[in-house]
């Protein structure tokens, strides 16, 4: 089993909205009622894992230091009967 340890803290840069496309800065991270951490962000509060990290996403430049095989297309053969 795996274990990741993230480190936030107040000033990170989250994506937020339904499609992880508005950007929101963290100003605190408090608990609710269930003792649950949420993230106080300049959009209003969020749950602490419904929302994607930046600075764990890859980044554009990993994405081009990758090399990708092309993936070639072999033909069927067609068996007549």
């Amino acid at each position: 089993m795996k274990s990741y340890k993230v480190e936030i803290k107040a000033g990170d840069y989250i994506e937020v909205g339904r499609f992880r496309n508005v950007v929101a800065k963290v100003k605190s991270i408090e608990l609710d009622e269930h003792n649950q951490p949420v993230i106080v962000t300049s959009k209003g509060s969020r749950k602490l894992f419904n929302c994607r990290f930046s600075k764990l996403e890859k980044k554009a430049k990993d994405y081009l230091t990758k090399k990708y095989k092309k993936k070639t297309r072999t033909p069927h053969a067609i068996e007549k009967t």
